[in-house]
């Protein structure tokens, strides 16, 4: 655990990347990964001073891994009031590694063309070329699974939302790769309950926001699986990642039982990092001086078993006498997969290709693979933002 951590884009219409929890990554592991699009790289040098974040890309404490194509959920209104969704990925010629890396750094800088040329050869590219968008929909057709994580999302994001009856969401494959959902969900009910708690600007729950949320979780996970790294989430993310995880588990295991393989960890004794970062309340440098004292402890930390104990004497360690005590108290959470006693014995005498033959697609296959071999998906989870600043302060 704690040696690297991967961030991407949010679902939804709300910011982009979470500037403030990837500073509070920054502090626990040793590399954060963060995969993303151009309107990601703006953000990124909008919001983290650009020299900074070259910086931080050349001593490797980020991996900036730069989309080529984008990955969504397309909805068709039919005559008969349903909706006909397909999984989508699109392109641009102009949005191009090639294109859009050194431009956006001169842009950030007024020109600096010597820093930009090392920013864009800093950079990573990353595709959904293996990303079977057919196997995710054979994965969303497991109506068990899909029901469960729905659920599960249901109440989880909406507790005030009570249904008469047990949450239906059922994908109905249509010709040429579309689908219909079947579902008895109240979205007005569900909307009332939610926009109490996340704006109404932000998003909506609908039937294609939790199909993007579905897809959104496989897609982390996998790109997570490939760069054998943890995963930062949302709260909402939370559930649909690791329903999404024990469901391929499920898949092969064929077990009748409800399968609950994640144990949250939580440091009580936090501070509000991550609060004061996307606040303006402290600067982004002032987390940098941070992890400069804080290297010789984490390479400690990620030497350690998964004990809270360790990990409250890592932070306390770590931000003794230093900016981070003045914050306003705040508790830090993780999701651990406790790996339900996975191994090689797992898939019985006929062996991976029995796995692959008889149950689960591509991206089931690749992410078992990697959960048998060892990776665990843990989750950093992002709280909700609290505006507990009110003004701006300075910290070094």
């Amino acid at each position: 655990m704690f040696d690297s951590i991967i961030y991407k884009n949010e679902t939804g219409h709300g910011q982009i990347l979470d500037i403030g929890a990837l500073a509070e990554g920054l502090l626990f592991y040793g590399k954060v990964a963060i995969v993303g699009n151009t309107a990601t790289i703006k953000d990124l040098l909008v919001r983290i001073p650009p020299l900074i974040l070259l910086s931080l890309l050349r001593d490797k404490r980020i991996e900036l891994y730069y989309l080529s194509d984008q990955i969504g959920v397309s909805s068709v209104p039919m005559s008969n009031g349903r909706s006909l969704y397909s999984l989508i990925n699109f392109s641009s010629p102009d949005h191009t590694i090639e294109k859009i890396g050194a431009k956006s750094f001169k842009e950030a800088t007024n020109g600096n063309k010597f820093a930009a040329s090392q920013f864009a050869k800093l950079l990573h590219p990353l595709s959904h070329n293996e990303f079977d968008q057919e196997s995710i929909l054979q994965a969303l057709s497991d109506n068990v699974s899909t029901e469960a994580s729905v659920e599960a999302l249901m109440k989880s994001v909406v507790p005030d939302y009570k249904p008469v009856y047990a949450t239906r969401f059922k994908i109905e494959r249509q010709y040429k790769g579309g689908f219909h959902v079947d579902t008895n969900i109240d979205f007005n009910q569900v909307n009332d309950a939610y926009h109490k708690i996340v704006p109404a600007s932000h998003s909506a729950i609908t039937e294609a926001y939790i199909v993007a949320l579905l897809q959104s979780a496989y897609e982390a996970t996998y790109f997570a699986g490939m760069l054998n790294s943890e995963i930062a989430v949302t709260p909402i993310e939370r559930v649909i990642q690791a329903k999404a995880v024990e469901a391929i588990v499920h898949r092969h295991d064929h077990s009748a039982s409800q399968i609950e393989s994640f144990v949250d960890l939580t440091l009580a004794n936090g501070h509000a990092i991550r609060e004061a970062i996307n606040s303006g309340a402290v600067p982004f440098a002032s987390i940098v001086k941070l992890l400069e004292s804080a290297d010789p402890f984490r390479h400690w930390l990620r030497e350690q078993s998964t004990d809270v104990r360790l990990l409250n004497a890592y932070y306390e360690e770590v931000t003794k006498g230093s900016w981070v005590e003045k914050l306003p108290a705040k508790s830090l959470r993780w999701s651990v997969f406790t790996g339900l006693g996975l191994s090689a014995d797992f898939l019985g005498a006929g062996g991976f290709g029995t796995a692959i033959s008889t149950t689960i697609g591509a991206v089931d296959t690749f992410l078992l693979d990697k959960l048998i071999k060892g990776w665990k998906p843990h989750q950093f989870i992002e709280n909700d933002f609290k505006p507990v600043f009110k003004k701006r302060k300075s910290h070094t």
